[in-house]
């Protein structure tokens, strides 16, 4: 059978091309190591090491045994992590898990700020995406959720961020832009919050009936806005290409093969962009608000109450959360 700490010898050897050398690393006497070299190649019933050779270096087979342990090793700390983040509450950590383009440029800076108002306690963040976010929430994998998707209340209770919203990007070299000069907006007017402006006009969503579309797949929140919106249009889209991820539906427009329903925050990150067009759009389902998740049954954790409150701006009767 072959045995782990056999593999870890054996790595040592193959990192320090030297039997005396990773005995030292290891404490271990050089004969020591040597016997438990050669139990590991008597399991796999070849060599693994060419002797014959200074520094030593490995046979075909060795390759093949140390890239496996490689993998095997990466496991076992890929599992240590996991385990230490189930323990994270106990030791001042925040689990919170969110899809992709929050944990990507939204969390991130928030994270900083508030590790550096609290620096006994750490955020960490799992990328996933709505429905396995539920299920790490409720086995209690993750202390908070970040998402646009409503919860159900009978297990969780929620907390709005901050409201979002939904744009039409249009590739600008599409025919239907010409004439809607006047409701065209840039990827500045969009970071300079424009579009949530009452005087900026919202563009009427049927004259792109017939333009090709690229959505997101089924079962996340943007795929049945996006239904709805068109819809209540009164059109059926039509879907040339359908994606995981937001981040992807803004290339790909960009490249100009549809237009996409985005995101407003999307546009903070865009460099320069002039590729597309911009509108905004007078359905209420254009709006949606971002909000933070929690277990009803789970007892919050001083770090988890601290970043909550922290980022949705609270206090409660308790006052500011003590790190003692």
């Amino acid at each position: 059978m072959l045995m782990l700490k056999e593999m870890e010898y054996v790595y040592a050897v193959y990192q320090e091309r030297s039997f005396s050398k990773a005995a030292k690393k290891l404490y271990l006497s050089q004969p020591a190591l040597s016997a438990a070299v050669r139990k590991a190649e008597e399991e796999i019933h070849t060599a693994i090491f060419d002797r014959s050779t200074n520094p030593i270096c490995l046979t075909v087979a060795g390759e093949y045994y140390i890239d496996a342990v490689k993998r095997i090793l990466d496991i076992r700390e890929e599992m240590q992590t996991y385990f230490d983040a189930l323990a994270g509450e106990c030791q001042g950590t925040v689990q919170v898990g969110a899809a992709s383009f929050f944990c990507a440029h939204i969390l991130p800076g928030v994270i900083e700020e508030f590790q550096r108002q609290y620096p006994a306690w750490r955020v960490s963040l799992l990328e996933a995406n709505a429905g396995d976010l539920r299920k790490c929430l409720q086995s209690g994998v993750i202390d908070l959720s970040l998402d646009v998707e409503p919860a159900d209340p009978r297990l969780f209770e929620s907390k709005v961020w901050y409201e979002e919203t939904i744009l039409l990007a249009v590739p600008r070299e599409f025919p239907v832009n010409q004439g809607l000069e006047a409701y065209c907006l840039s990827a500045e007017d969009v970071r300079n919050g424009r579009h949530r402006q009452e005087e900026v006009p919202a563009v009427d969503l049927a004259l792109f009936a017939q333009v090709p579309f690229v959505f997101l797949k089924k079962g996340n929140d943007l795929y049945q806005r996006a239904v709805t919106l068109c819809r209540n249009a009164g059109f059926t889209p039509n879907v040339v290409m359908q994606m995981d991820q937001l981040l992807t539906s803004y290339y790909v427009a960009r490249d100009g093969k549809g237009a996409a329903f985005l995101r407003d925050g999307l546009a903070q990150f865009m460099e320069r962009e002039e590729k597309l067009c911009f509108y905004k759009l007078g359905d209420k389902n254009a709006r949606r608000a971002v909000m933070f998740s929690w277990r009803k049954s789970a007892e919050r954790s001083k770090p988890t109450w601290a970043f909550l409150r922290y980022v949705t701006g609270e206090e409660d009767e308790q006052g500011p959360v003590s790190q003692e």
